[in-house]
């Protein structure tokens, strides 16, 4: 009789419900933008609009720049709240904004700078294209982590939802994904493991979809605890690990689209391979060019624990 009776009770206890660290549906917060413009922004409470938080741009990451000039990327990543480059006003008429919403969520448009925005900011050549990118104000250590988001098929683009650690040492680095939705790898993603120094686990993969997720919204995961990393997409399992000793610390999301840079111009087929010289990158740039504005759509984020 107790047993049935403790039975019971333990039957009608409510499930235990997930802690939310993060959740944004991208409905979007009014926001008054510099110029006076009432609008939709993304919630400037959980998002930043650099690398690395307490930067101010473009003093951003740890190279100094606002893209990584590891990849010789093409895209500036801007906001219409940098007023200011290397000391100098950036005029309101000219201030790039790579955010709007519509029904579907955010999206983040990645187009090409005119001259004068160009000059503005201090880029050209084949850094010609201003995009945008989100970076979790909040970090944290473990998780559920799911992002339903739609890529863009425009040759040269590059989107990713990856995370850093909050101690700013690069690596370790969890690449949840890396998309080209345009090419050979128009049915695919790219995962990545790269664990810090002396630490081993690393993974650098391709993974077949067998959809084009240019085509429609689909959600991209990561089970991230202790013990293992599990990557996932459109609740499939893509790929499990044991999770590398580097990784059990706070680490931001991520969320980004670049352009260009010299792993894209590798599949563009642009040579000499993996090189950055200036005239190889511009060559790509100058290919891809008529593909743009495009847009990374992402409809929802959630970070959650059991």
């Amino acid at each position: 009789m107790l047993l049935r009776l403790a039975l019971a009770l333990l039957l009608a206890l409510p499930a235990q419900a997930e802690s939310i660290l993060l959740r944004d549906d991208f409905a979007g917060m009014p926001t008054r933008l510099p110029d006076g413009t009432q609008t939709l922004f993304p919630d400037k409470s959980r998002w930043a609009f650099t690398f690395w938080p307490g930067s101010v741009w473009p003093d951003s990451y740890g190279d100094g720049t606002n893209w990584l000039e590891g990849n010789g990327e093409s895209q500036t990543y801007l906001s219409p709240f940098v007023g200011k480059v290397n000391g100098k006003p950036v005029p309101l008429p000219l201030r790039y904004n790579p955010f709007s919403f519509s029904a579907d969520g955010l999206h983040i448009t990645a187009a090409p700078l005119t001259p004068e925005q160009q000059q503005a900011y201090g880029v050209g050549g084949h850094r010609r294209f201003g995009s945008g990118i989100l970076r979790s104000r909040q970090s944290f250590t473990y998780g559920q982590l799911r992002l339903v988001a739609k890529l863009p098929s425009a040759r040269g683009s590059w989107p990713a939802f990856w995370l850093l650690p909050k101690a700013r040492i690069w690596p370790p680095e969890i690449d949840i994904f890396e998309g080209m939705a345009w090419g050979r790898h128009a049915k695919q993603i790219h995962i990545g493991v790269l664990p810090g120094k002396g630490d081993s686990g690393s993974l650098i993969e391709w993974k077949d979809l067998g959809v084009d997720p240019s085509q429609g919204f689909h959600e991209y995961g990561l089970n991230w605890t202790a013990q293992t990393l599990t990557f996932l997409f459109d609740g499939k399992v893509l790929h499990t690990q044991p999770t590398p000793a580097s990784m059990r610390q706070p680490m931001y999301v991520l969320i980004n689209l670049a352009v260009g840079g010299k792993w894209p111009c590798n599949e563009l087929g642009i040579r000499p391979i993996d090189s950055k010289a200036p005239e190889r990158l511009a060559r790509c740039a100058d290919k891809i060019e008529g593909d743009y504005p495009a847009e990374l759509v992402i409809k929802s984020l959630s970070v959650t624990q059991p």
